[in-house]
């Protein structure tokens, strides 16, 4: 009798940006609300497994879904209580995660309007690739 093998790829269609900001991600997140159509709403921190009960790593998380548009907006902090969460990407405070129709998202004219927000030093792109571990949690 002759196996069937179900195979399974990962969706790695998504934009991930990385932000450099001078503040926290609430503040952050409200400033990205006032791109419109955002509406970023706080959700349950993404907490990471540790053999340490004592041990509270997690990170601030904020969701907004465009149905619209047809795109999923994920916003997490990636330095927070002194650790980092993607230490591949080490240099960026905050991570933005956008997926769905992203072939109708115009990523300069977003970064454009990002880089316009005081406290906001650098807003850029990063390819799927550049990310090894953790990859599942944000998207």
């Amino acid at each position: 009798m002759k196996k069937l093998v179900l195979e399974v790829k990962e969706d790695l269609d998504f934009l991930l940006l990385g932000f450099v900001a001078q503040f926290k991600a609430s503040k952050l997140a409200f400033f990205l609300n006032q791109i419109h159509p955002l509406s970023l709403e706080r959700v349950e921190d993404l907490q990471l497994p540790d053999f340490n009960p004592k041990a509270d790593i997690s990170f601030s998380r904020f969701i907004f879904t465009d149905e619209e548009n047809h795109l999923d907006y994920i916003l997490v902090a990636n330095k927070e209580h002194g650790n980092c969460f993607f230490n591949e990407l080490k240099q960026f405070d905050f991570l933005l995660t956008v997926r769905g129709g992203i072939d109708f998202f115009d990523t300069s004219t977003f970064t454009r309007k990002c880089m316009l927000f005081q406290g906001v030093d650098l807003v850029a792109p990063i390819k799927n690739e550049k990310i090894k571990s953790k990859l599942s949690w944000i998207v």
